[in-house]
């Protein structure tokens, strides 16, 4: 036999039938029902046998599981939450991409049975974040149907029935940890919405959220923790008992699904509990260990040679760079199946653009301003951004639209997780109303051909709902897309930054990266790596070596490291405190974009944070930097760890004016390296894109 369905249930004579009968309606058959019935007082184990399903005594979810899988006689083994449905060729999917990929745990993704568009958005945002994460952490739940192989089951020692809560995710990591994960993406499950409507969305936010935070720290959370019980109180009993229910099931069941309350809007409810949340959910501190899968051995395995030869992607781009295309010339390239396509090119081919640019700091800003001069002379673009990069854009360019965005809370340089969590669980209901709505309803009106996101993560919401083909073009990808080195005892940060990159950007046709430092790629088909996006003012400096030092610095625990530079036998040039004045050897500026170029051009070293832009532009004009990236922030360490291993300059965890002055007294060895970079300009990553668009636009809707 090919598949055995394992059933846990406690009172579950509402439902079960529905999902039975769901089961019964697919035209794969080779399979067998085991119902684990955990002593329910209505009639669920009754409706299980006159259906024909195999019964066993059952108990808690990670008992009865087991206990099904002990007398189950098919090679795979797909663990069911009893309120689910099927959807159509559920289990013909499930099977042939299982087979085929030649895994050994999987889940697949939910569809919920409720047409709310809270119920809609809220489940594929966690389609989203399970697939996003599904190289690094492994994760899921029952309500995602679980796959697994009956002889890895067995190896493995089942699901730990000493669990309470997170037994389901527990056992996926386990078999994952000697065989295969993946979330399918052929099959999705119907899940009801019964829990959401009967605890509310702020309890599950408690427990859910909860337990996946701890899931990724390593830590595992029970239900009592919870304040979690399995099992549902049956609404009702079958009037006549088994006697009477028996025909009625072989007569078909009712295909009605109970109507459900209506609760209350997401965001009012976040509104209403927030004063408790972060007392009532125990986020622990900054400092824990993240116990993960590394993607990139998994990867790897799947990676071809890197040597290999020339991408037939840079070859496209080689044959765009050497030729004028007439008008609607097709240009031929084998897609990523190995189909050899046609795609239409010409001078007169104008798109209509989404492009949609995070707002948390000004990099991100910065670089888009400069590729949206280069797009908006060819294409039709419509931008989207938060805060002062929306403030930013608007100013230069139309059609500029406002959406919420997420931002990181810092206090004193360092990443706070806990208050960052809480702040975006509170703005998220609101800023994915707001944000999204904005996007959807001009892309409706719109109708753009194509998507470019540098770190927007709303876009890619976008592009996967109206399938529409997305561009990623930022330097956070490098994240998840190189095999780099960093500082070991930075991993946690580490694991932290890719699954937060992976949920925000998801699977876009084309990565294209900026960075001033180049490890292999993980993917090279799909991603190119470009030196960093430059403003016209910054190439058309004259740099020179003068005889101040640029501090560009806000956290709050530079202000005492100010009195101390005072001691040093050196001039600075203090930006950051929104001031203009002089104290002895310290100049500070309140920021000018006039008067930064200039004390840029003529500093002779630089002290900033780990930011991209800041250390791009230093490198640009061969500035020797002292990086003082955000504690726990991992892009900015990976910048300030390549400053160093370059030998660019120095990296440190604090401001410290011994470090400082000891910085100084190398400056000649820092400069010769320098020395040695070649200038660049923008030309290349511009031309790649062009490509990309006419490459991958999506030509008719």
């Amino acid at each position: 036999m090919k598949l055995s369905i394992i059933i846990p249930t406690y009172n579950e004579e509402e439902y079960l039938p529905k999902l039975i009968e769901s089961i019964r309606s697919q035209e794969f058959t080779d399979y067998e029902v085991i119902v684990a019935d955990a002593d329910s007082n209505d009639n669920t184990r009754e409706i299980a046998e006159a259906y024909g399903c195999i019964v066993v005594d059952g108990g808690l979810p990670a008992i009865g599981r087991n206990r099904g899988a002990a007398v189950a006689k098919g090679e795979i083994l797909l663990f069911l939450d009893s309120d689910l449905e099927l959807t159509e060729h559920y289990l013909e999917n499930v099977i042939e991409e299982f087979e085929e990929e030649d895994l050994g745990i999987a889940i697949t993704q939910m569809t919920p049975l409720s047409q709310k568009k809270r119920d809609i958005y809220l489940h594929n945002l966690a389609n989203w974040f399970m697939i996003a994460v599904e190289n690094i952490k492994p994760h899921g739940a029952g309500c995602y149907g679980i796959i697994s192989r009956k002889e890895l089951h067995d190896e493995c020692g089942g699901f730990d029935e000493n669990l309470t809560f997170g037994e389901d995710t527990d056992y996926i990591e386990r078999v994952a940890e000697i065989s295969q994960f993946k979330v399918l993406r052929n099959a999705k499950i119907g899940v009801s919405t019964r829990r959401l409507e009967e605890e509310g969305l702020y309890t599950l936010l408690k427990q859910y959220g909860k337990s996946t935070v701890n899931d990724f720290r390593g830590k595992r959370t029970s239900a009592e923790d919870l304040g979690y019980e399995f099992g549902h109180e049956s609404s009702s009993k079958l009037e006549s008992g088994v006697q009477e229910s028996v025909p009625k099931l072989e007569n078909g069941v009712q295909e009605s699904v109970p109507k459900l309350e209506s609760s209350a809007d997401i965001s009012s409810q976040i509104e209403d509990n927030s004063p408790s949340l972060e007392d009532e959910i125990d986020i622990e501190s900054d400092h824990y260990p993240i116990t993960a899968l590394d993607s990139t051995d998994m990867e790897r395995i799947a990676e071809k040679s890197k040597n290999r030869k020339q991408s037939s992607f840079k070859r496209r781009l080689n044959e765009f760079k050497d030729k004028e295309f007439e008008t609607n010339e097709l240009i031929e390239y084998e897609d990523e199946s190995g189909h050899i396509k046609h795609e239409a090119v010409g001078l007169d081919s104008r798109k209509k653009i989404f492009y949609s640019i995070c707002g948390e700091g000004m990099g991100h800003a910065i670089r888009s301003s400069v590729i949206l001069e280069h797009l908006t002379k060819h294409h039709d673009v419509y931008i989207f951004s938060s805060e002062r990069a929306y403030k930013f854009l608007s100013e230069k360019f139309d059609n500029v639209y406002e959406i919420g965005g997420f931002n990181t809370v810092y206090e004193n340089n360092v990443v706070r997780t806990k208050k960052t969590f809480f702040k975006a669980m509170k703005a998220n209901p609101t800023n994915l109303k707001e944000g999204y709505n904005v996007l959807y309803k001009e892309c409706k009106k719109v109708k753009p051909n194509i998507i470019i996101s540098d770190f927007e993560n709303y876009s890619s919401m976008l592009s996967k709902l109206m399938n529409i083909p997305l561009i990623s073009l930022d330097n956070i990808h490098m994240i998840t897309q190189c095999d780099y080195d960093y500082p070991p005892h930075h991993k946690a940060d580490m694991l932290t930054a890719k699954a937060v990159t992976k949920s925000y950007i998801l699977r876009p046709k084309r990565h294209i990266i900026t960075s001033f430092f180049f490890p292999p790629l993980k993917h090279p088909k799909m991603t190119a790596l470009y030196p960093p996006v430059l403003r016209k003012e910054i190439m058309d400096l004259e740099s020179e070596s003068g005889d101040h030092v640029l501090v560009y610095q806000t956290a709050e625990s530079s202000i005492n490291l100010m009195d101390e530079l005072k001691k040093l036998d050196e001039e600075f040039i203090v930006y950051g405190f929104n001031k203009d004045g002089t104290d002895e050897n310290l100049t500070y500026r309140a920021f000018n974009e006039d008067k930064i170029y200039e004390d840029m051009r003529t500093a002779k070293a630089i002290i900033v944070n780990g930011g991209f832009t800041m250390i791009s532009e230093a490198i640009y004009l061969k500035k020797p930097i002292y990086s003082t990236p955000a504690h726990k922030n991992f892009e900015q360490i990976l910048n300030g760890f390549y400053v160093e291993k370059l030998g660019y300059g120095e990296s440190h965890e604090d401001l410290d004016v011994k470090k400082i002055e000891k910085f100084l007294d190398n400056l000649d060895t820092y400069q010769n390296n320098l020395n040695k970079v070649e200038k660049w300009d923008n030309t290349a990553i511009l031309e790649d894109l062009d490509l990309s668009i006419e490459m991958y636009a999506k030509k008719n809707y």
